[in-house]
């Protein structure tokens, strides 16, 4: 269910944070940079779904995503991701992302939806 758009009352749901949160699969090489192939194929495949407003697929992660049991082996650190969406006036349309990197291999990512 969508909450009410929160836009019309001038609130502002910041959508930011990490993709992927594999903690127990860190590894030395990502503290010198390397990005491991799950966080990003699970980012990618994150990414494309967000732009084309997919909501479906990024809540069938557990049986779609590529990476799933190390880029989140718990749902705990996904779930803000529907919280964002689900305040936006229109949920299921494309979001553009506003920043997108990695640290420590995690693949962080912010966005806005649209209005």
């Amino acid at each position: 269910m969508t909450m009410y758009p929160l836009a019309e009352e001038g609130v502002l749901v910041n959508g930011s944070g990490f993709v992927t949160h594999g903690l127990p699969f860190i590894t030395r090489t990502m503290f010198e940079g390397q990005v491991p192939g799950w966080s990003a194929d699970f980012d990618a495949g994150a990414a494309d779904a967000l732009a084309r407003g997919a909501v479906d697929e990024l809540a069938a992660f557990r049986t779609r995503a590529p990476g799933v049991p190390y880029a989140h082996p718990t749902v705990d650190r996904y779930i803000p991701l529907f919280l964002t969406l689900s305040a936006a006036a229109y949920p299921d349309r494309s979001v553009r992302t506003t920043v997108e990197g990695y640290t420590l291999g995690f693949s962080e990512r912010s966005f806005q939806t649209a209005l």
